[in-house]
């Protein structure tokens, strides 16, 4: 059984991601944790998937994005001075 967690991470600055080939602008941006439920006596789940919902010319895209990467963007951001 797959179980889906959403959050939303704000990005202040334009950014991108590995495998990206532009810039995406600040703003709100969804994100989709997929985890598989494990087989045990007790509840447990694994990450299968994580996924960045990215907005382009009317079209909404899915990336895959590991965890560490995204941690790096959104830590990034953050280091950014606020203007």
């Amino acid at each position: 059984m797959i179980h889906t967690r959403s959050r939303t991470v704000t990005f202040r600055a334009p950014f991108t991601l590995p495998g990206l080939d532009r810039l995406y602008p600040a703003g709100r941006y969804q994100v989709n944790v997929d985890e598989e439920q494990l087989d045990l006596s007790f509840a447990a789940f694994r990450r299968v998937a994580t996924t960045i919902m990215l907005v382009s010319g009317g079209m909404t895209q899915a990336w895959p994005v590991t965890p560490v990467d995204l941690e790096a963007a959104i830590a990034s951001d953050a280091a950014q001075p606020r203007t």
